[in-house]
């Protein structure tokens, strides 16, 4: 049999919806007063400022330290690429090259000593670099000031060596361009071919210490040229004279040791061959005197007298005479 059904009841209550903390429950029967709304959504729009002014502080701080970090890994980067520089410049050919240039070599030798000095405090500069802090706003900004003042120290000593460098070159260009032009000026006339001090001036004008080297060796062995051209032109017309000298005929019977003096030999006289030596006046040679040729000696007459007188006797004639005819009368 069918079960007998409960009459409805009619007057049970419909349940009640959650009532949130921002909602002030009411009577069933009565409405929410009209100052009640704005209330609500004020105290809404507050709690989500709350909310999103907490957020954003979070996030505005965060965003701070992301960028000082960028900026102190910034700093450190450029610190280690300046001391590079510095460093490799240290060890390159053109500072050594300087270095090693002399006092002599330079128009100013208080170059070369200021260069000692600055590569010596150079080579002592202090090469660690910090790294950046992980956190902390302040830490990392203070590294950070930290690293561009040591980017910038090894910057101004790089080029400080440099600019002591260069200073040495150019006094040693000056000193270069200084004997060069001594160089042109005393070789003009002594060249076999002008064309090398046009060289050497292009050179001067031009400051190229390699070009100036190059064109002064060009002009020196034009001189040493020249004057070896010289000499030997000079050497070749003395002998070439002395041969014409020694080649010249002898047109006289005596002999003259030079222009200023000499001797002259025999004679013929009307009694023989005699020897006049003669004043020598110059260097020639004098001959020893010759003894001279002694006359015959003369008859004397007899004492007492006449023909045929006691022990006396008569030359009727006279005849001959040393070197006359040889046929007397």
């Amino acid at each position: 049999m069918n079960e007998k059904e409960e009459p409805m009841n009619m007057n049970v209550t419909p349940p009640v919806e959650p009532v949130t903390e921002f909602e002030v429950p009411l009577p069933p029967d009565r409405k929410r007063p009209k100052w009640l709304v704005p209330l609500i959504a004020g105290g809404t729009a507050v709690v989500v400022l709350a909310a999103v002014g907490t957020g954003g502080c979070l996030y505005w701080s965060h965003g701070r330290l992301a960028e000082a970090s960028a900026e102190c890994e910034a700093a450190y980067s450029k610190a280690v690429k300046e001391r590079g520089k510095l460093a490799g410049y240290l060890k390159s050919d053109a500072l050594k090259t300087a270095i090693t240039v002399q006092d002599s070599q330079v128009a100013d030798a208080k170059t070369v000593a200021v260069l000692a000095s600055t590569v010596k405090t150079a080579e002592k500069t202090k090469t660690d670099i910090p790294g950046c802090p992980a956190d902390g706003l302040k830490g990392i900004r203070a590294a950070a000031a930290q690293l561009d003042k040591a980017a910038a120290a090894y910057a101004r000593t790089a080029d400080e060596v440099r600019g002591k460098a260069d200073a040495v070159n150019a006094s040693k260009t000056d000193k270069t361009v200084a004997d060069a032009t001594k160089v042109l000026n005393d070789s003009k006339g002594r060249v076999e071919d002008d064309k090398v001090r046009t060289a050497l001036e292009n050179a001067i004008k031009s400051k190229d210490g390699k070009a100036i080297s190059d064109a002064v060796k060009a002009v020196n062995d034009s001189v040493r040229a020249k004057s070896d051209a010289d000499a030997k032109a000079r050497a070749e017309k003395e002998e070439q004279a002395a041969e014409s000298t020694a080649q010249a005929p002898d047109n006289g019977s005596s002999y003259t040791g030079d222009t200023t003096g000499g001797y002259t030999g025999y004679t013929q006289s009307q009694g023989g061959y005699t020897y006049t030596p003669q004043q020598s006046t110059g260097g020639g040679y004098t001959p020893a005197p010759q003894p001279q040729p002694q006359p015959a000696p003369q008859p004397q007459p007899p004492q007492g007298g006449g023909n045929g007188g006691d022990g006396g006797w008569v030359e009727d004639k006279f005849c001959g005479v040393l070197g006359s005819d040889p046929h007397p009368c």
